[in-house]
């Protein structure tokens, strides 16, 4: 399923944007939180794995121009408790809004189309920036636990608390 935002489109992955996600999971900076970068095979099996869920997984796109900025997925949390919102975006696009922007549309269809009432997400507690975004999103850190090998905050937001406006800023803020 196709989506768009004000400055995005959110599209399931194609055959051609690979080498754009190999980018993705080669970044250093990107992958910092993510268990480090990725080999090219690594990737490929990774890509594999996105276009088989394809409705489930959304390249981001910039809606000017289309550039790639990164990616966003659902996918079922490690606990098998919810579904997990998952964001890896290219550093170029960090800090204007693009992460908060597309991951509000994903979490609006996941309530709206997939009758979700309840999103879970996890990011290593040392990913302030990542933290925020999702505390932007109007999650609410929910418990703490230990998971390859570092510290992880898990958040959770609920389809009520979501749909009655929570965000506590602009999708557009930094």
């Amino acid at each position: 399923m196709k989506m768009q935002t004000a400055r995005c489109v959110l599209e399931p992955p194609a055959a051609g944007d690979l080498d754009a996600v190999k980018l993705l999971y080669g970044s250093e900076p990107v992958r910092a939180f993510l268990g480090g970068t990725r080999t090219g095979a690594e990737v490929e099996r990774a890509f594999a794995g996105m276009l088989q869920n394809a409705d489930s997984c959304w390249i981001i796109r910039q809606l000017e121009d289309g550039a790639f900025i990164g990616s966003v997925s659902l996918d079922l949390h490690h606990d098998g408790e919810a579904l997990e919102i998952s964001y890896q975006l290219l550093p170029e696009f960090w800090g204007r809004g693009y992460g908060t922007e597309a991951a509000t549309e994903v979490i609006r269809h996941a309530f709206s189309n997939l009758g979700q009432e309840r999103l879970l997400a996890e990011t290593q507690a040392a990913n302030t920036a990542s933290r925020r975004l999702l505390e932007r999103l109007g999650m609410k850190e929910e418990r703490r636990v230990e998971r390859f090998g570092e510290e992880q905050v898990i958040y959770s937001l609920s389809r009520e608390r979501f749909m009655t406006g929570s965000l506590s800023v602009s999708p557009f803020g930094l």
